[in-house]
């Protein structure tokens, strides 16, 4: 994290009388060049526990539903037991041709600043991956302005080749001026199937990373100043051999029953900014 840069200015003085008593010593002022950092409320200010057997439409809604990338979003795949919202990707077949369902939810409401902590399991296989991000709505508008515009905020990007927690950011758009960063942990266990708990914490000056308790990566040249939403999703895509998620398996991901590429999510919680 980038410490934050102080500039002392100074200037002559005239036309003032001072004392010529006894030659006073010079006190210099401490400047404190601690990087700037922010608390956050013990208690949730918003949080989702998925106890219920549907998905409750007041707080979240299906995000970018129909086709998209080498797949189609829908809700043929989203279930919820009781205690989590289960997230499957699966292929069927209809007319000869062969979809990949996957899904995406978004929260309706838009959360700015805070503690972002979510309990996930995630299992991926080829050709698919899952992810917790926070999003703006107008990311890209204006462009060279990811302040004002928002951006895309990745706490956890889940591949089936690594083990590892990517966490990523997007901003000025996906077109031509689209730029991005990010880190990649070691291999956590993120793609085992076990639970682990992953945060971020956004201030105005910074963003923090976490896995299971643990600082993983902290980023502070661009940061958004706008209200965003949360969404908890699973991509399609056929990238090449060796490539962000690999190749879709020849025979797909298998029918719903047997789905064995699965997001798991406990809880989602939001802790506002002291």
């Amino acid at each position: 994290m980038k410490s934050l840069k102080l500039l002392l200015v100074t200037g002559s003085l005239t036309g003032l009388a001072f004392c010529a008593c006894k030659k006073e010593s010079t006190t210099v002022p401490v400047i404190n060049t601690k990087p700037m950092t922010y608390d956050f409320e013990q208690t949730p200010a918003w949080q989702e526990e998925f106890v219920g057997k549907t998905l409750d439409t007041n707080v979240w809604k299906l995000h970018a539903p129909g086709a998209r990338q080498d797949g189609y979003n829908d809700t043929t795949g989203m279930s919820f037991d009781g205690n989590n919202f289960v997230n499957k990707i699966y292929s069927d077949t209809l007319g000869g041709v062969v979809k990949h369902h996957a899904g995406m939810i978004r929260t309706i409401q838009e959360f700015k600043y805070g503690k972002f902590e979510a309990k996930i399991s995630f299992v991926n296989k080829s050709g698919s991956w899952s992810a917790f991000w926070i999003q703006s709505a107008t990311m890209g508008n204006p462009i060279g302005n990811p302040q004002t515009a928002g951006m895309e905020i990745d706490v956890v990007e889940t591949l089936t080749n690594d083990g590892a927690a990517h966490h990523n950011l997007h901003w000025d758009g996906y077109g031509a001026d689209h730029k991005t960063t990010g880190y990649i942990t070691g291999n956590l266990g993120v793609n085992s199937g076990n639970y682990h708990i992953y945060t971020v914490e956004w201030t105005p000056a910074y963003y923090k990373f976490y896995v299971d308790g643990t600082l993983t990566w902290t980023y502070s040249a661009n940061v958004s100043q706008r209200s965003e939403f949360i969404i908890l999703s699973s991509e399609v895509k056929n990238y090449s051999v060796g490539s962000w998620a690999g190749p879709i398996p020849a025979n797909g991901f298998g029918p719903l029953d047997l789905a064995t590429t699965i997001m798991k999510v406990d809880y989602v919680k939001w802790y506002k900014m002291k």
